[in-house]
């Protein structure tokens, strides 16, 4: 078992910003807690993570909330998407919104 260190940054006029470690068995759902704990932010708002290259761009979501449509599969979910099974290299580009 390794620990994962995330760097989050809050995009707003000055960075704010928050280290947090989390295991690499924990969830998306777990880090987005961790997030939101940090910060003190409501919690009340949807909310995905995006699996970004290194130029920021937006690849795979993974949402809060199961978005499948009947037998169209949807995104990911947080609270069953393991880090170490989305996370493969160091400094991986992480996009939450």
């Amino acid at each position: 078992m390794s620990v994962y260190k995330f760097r989050v940054v809050v995009d707003i006029k000055e960075d704010v910003f928050r280290d947090i470690e989390i295991k690499d068995t924990q969830t998306f759902e777990v880090l987005h807690k961790a997030i939101i704990n940090s910060y003190e932010f409501a919690g009340d708002q949807m909310a995905s993570f995006y699996m970004s290259d290194a130029s920021w761009e937006k690849g795979l979501e993974i949402g809060l909330m199961d978005m499948s449509f009947g037998e169209e599969a949807g995104p990911p979910v947080m609270a069953t998407a393991v880090l170490k099974d989305f996370v493969k290299e160091k400094d991986q580009k992480i996009l939450y919104v």
